[in-house]
C-alpha cells in the first residue's frame, strides 16, 4: 500500500486510489490484456506469471467472470 501512496488503508477514497493505481501498473504490465491484470490483482502477480491463465484457482476465474460482468453492465 506505501508504494501506491496509501498511508491509511482504512481510508475508503486512499483505498480506491490506491487499488487504481495499482490496475494501472497491472494493466501496463500486461499489454492491456484486462483477463491478465485482473487474475494478478485477485491471485497475485507471481502467480500469474509462474502458472499462468490456465491454472488459475476457481475463485480467481470468477472473480474475472464478475468483474466483466459488471464492467459490460457498466457500458450497456
Amino acid at each position: 500500500a506505501q508504494d501506491l501512496g496509501v498511508k491509511n488503508s482504512f481510508d475508503p477514497q486512499e483505498n480506491l486510489d490506491g487499488g487504481s493505481r495499482y490496475l494501472k501498473q497491472l494493466l501496463d504490465k500486461y499489454d492491456g490484456d484486462l483477463d491478465h491484470a485482473l487474475a494478478a490483482y485477485n491471485w497475485g502477480q507471481g502467480n500469474v506469471d509462474r502458472h499462468g491463465l490456465d491454472k488459475m484457482p476457481t475463485e480467481t476465474r470468477n472473480y474475472i467472470a464478475k468483474i466483466k460482468q459488471l464492467l459490460n453492465q457498466q457500458t450497456a
